[in-house]
Formats: structure tokens, C-alpha cells, sequence
């Protein structure tokens, strides 16, 4: 064990100017799991350990990815900030699987609403755009019932 310690501590100060992000893609991916199970139980979807060991994986794969993106930036290339783009990459993909996975607990899309009322731009067409939303997600149950 004493050989090892200088060899973590060398990898731990290597990695904890980026704890933060790879804390933050972490955090992104329980969400995901925990969403997407809740959607998965709510359509009645089996879960199968090969489902949990793509989130585990992904959690590996992520974080190794922000490892090296930081790396490049940091030793090789430091005019283009990697990290960030790919850490901002993976962030959007893990949001969109949380959204996806809340449309399917709930049967609302969120990124319409957000449209709608970028569209709108205004509170008081508030009403309106949950009206859209309600209105969409009655059609959207008549359509799978045909």
C-alpha cells in the first residue's frame, strides 16, 4: 500500500482542477438512470442488468472522456478549451435523455413548452402555451389509442 499512496496522490492532484465537472457529468448521469428507470417502470419495460451496465459504463466512458479532453487542453493544446465543449456535449445529451424520460412519466415536452413560450415571449400567454401543451397531450393519447 505505501507504494501505491505517491502514485494516487499524483493522480489525484492531477485530476482536482477538474473534480467539479467530472462531479457534475456524474451527478447528469444518476439523474438520467433515475428518470429513465421511473419511465421504464411507468411503461412497464423490464429492467435488465445490461441497461444498468450501459449507465455504469457510461459513468466510466464520460469521466475518461473529460479526463482527457482536459489533458489535451491542458499539455498539447491550450487554445481551445476541449474540456468545456466536451464536457458541455455531454451535459446537452444527458438533459435531453432527462427530458425525454420526464415526457415519458409525465407526457409533457418540456422543450415544446420552452418553445412555445420563447415564442410567446410574454406571461400572460402562460395559459396558452399550458393549453397547447394539455391540448397536444390529449392528441397524443388519441393517436396511440388508434
Amino acid at each position: 500500500m505505501e507504494k501505491i499512496k505517491p502514485y494516487l496522490f499524483w493522480l489525484f492532484a492531477l485530476i482536482a482542477p477538474i473534480v467539479s465537472v467530472m462531479l457534475t457529468v456524474a451527478f447528469l448521469i444518476i439523474v438520467d438512470f433515475i428518470t429513465g428507470t421511473y419511465a421504464a417502470i411507468k411503461k412497464n419495460i423490464p429492467i435488465t442488468s445490461e441497461r444498468i451496465g450501459n449507465t455504469i459504463s457510461k459513468f466510466f466512458i464520460y469521466n475518461l472522456v473529460v479526463i482527457s479532453a482536459f489533458l489535451l487542453e491542458k499539455y498539447i493544446v491550450k487554445e481551445i478549451p476541449f474540456m468545456r465543449i466536451i464536457a458541455g456535449f455531454i451535459a446537452i445529451a444527458e438533459i435531453k435523455s432527462i427530458m425525454e424520460n420526464f415526457n415519458a412519466i409525465y407526457g409533457i415536452n418540456p422543450f415544446k413548452a420552452l418553445v412555445n413560450l420563447i415564442k410567446n415571449r410574454s406571461l400572460e400567454d402562460l395559459e396558452e402555451t399550458i393549453d397547447v401543451l394539455v391540448n397536444n397531450k390529449e392528441q397524443d393519447h388519441k393517436t396511440q389509442k388508434k
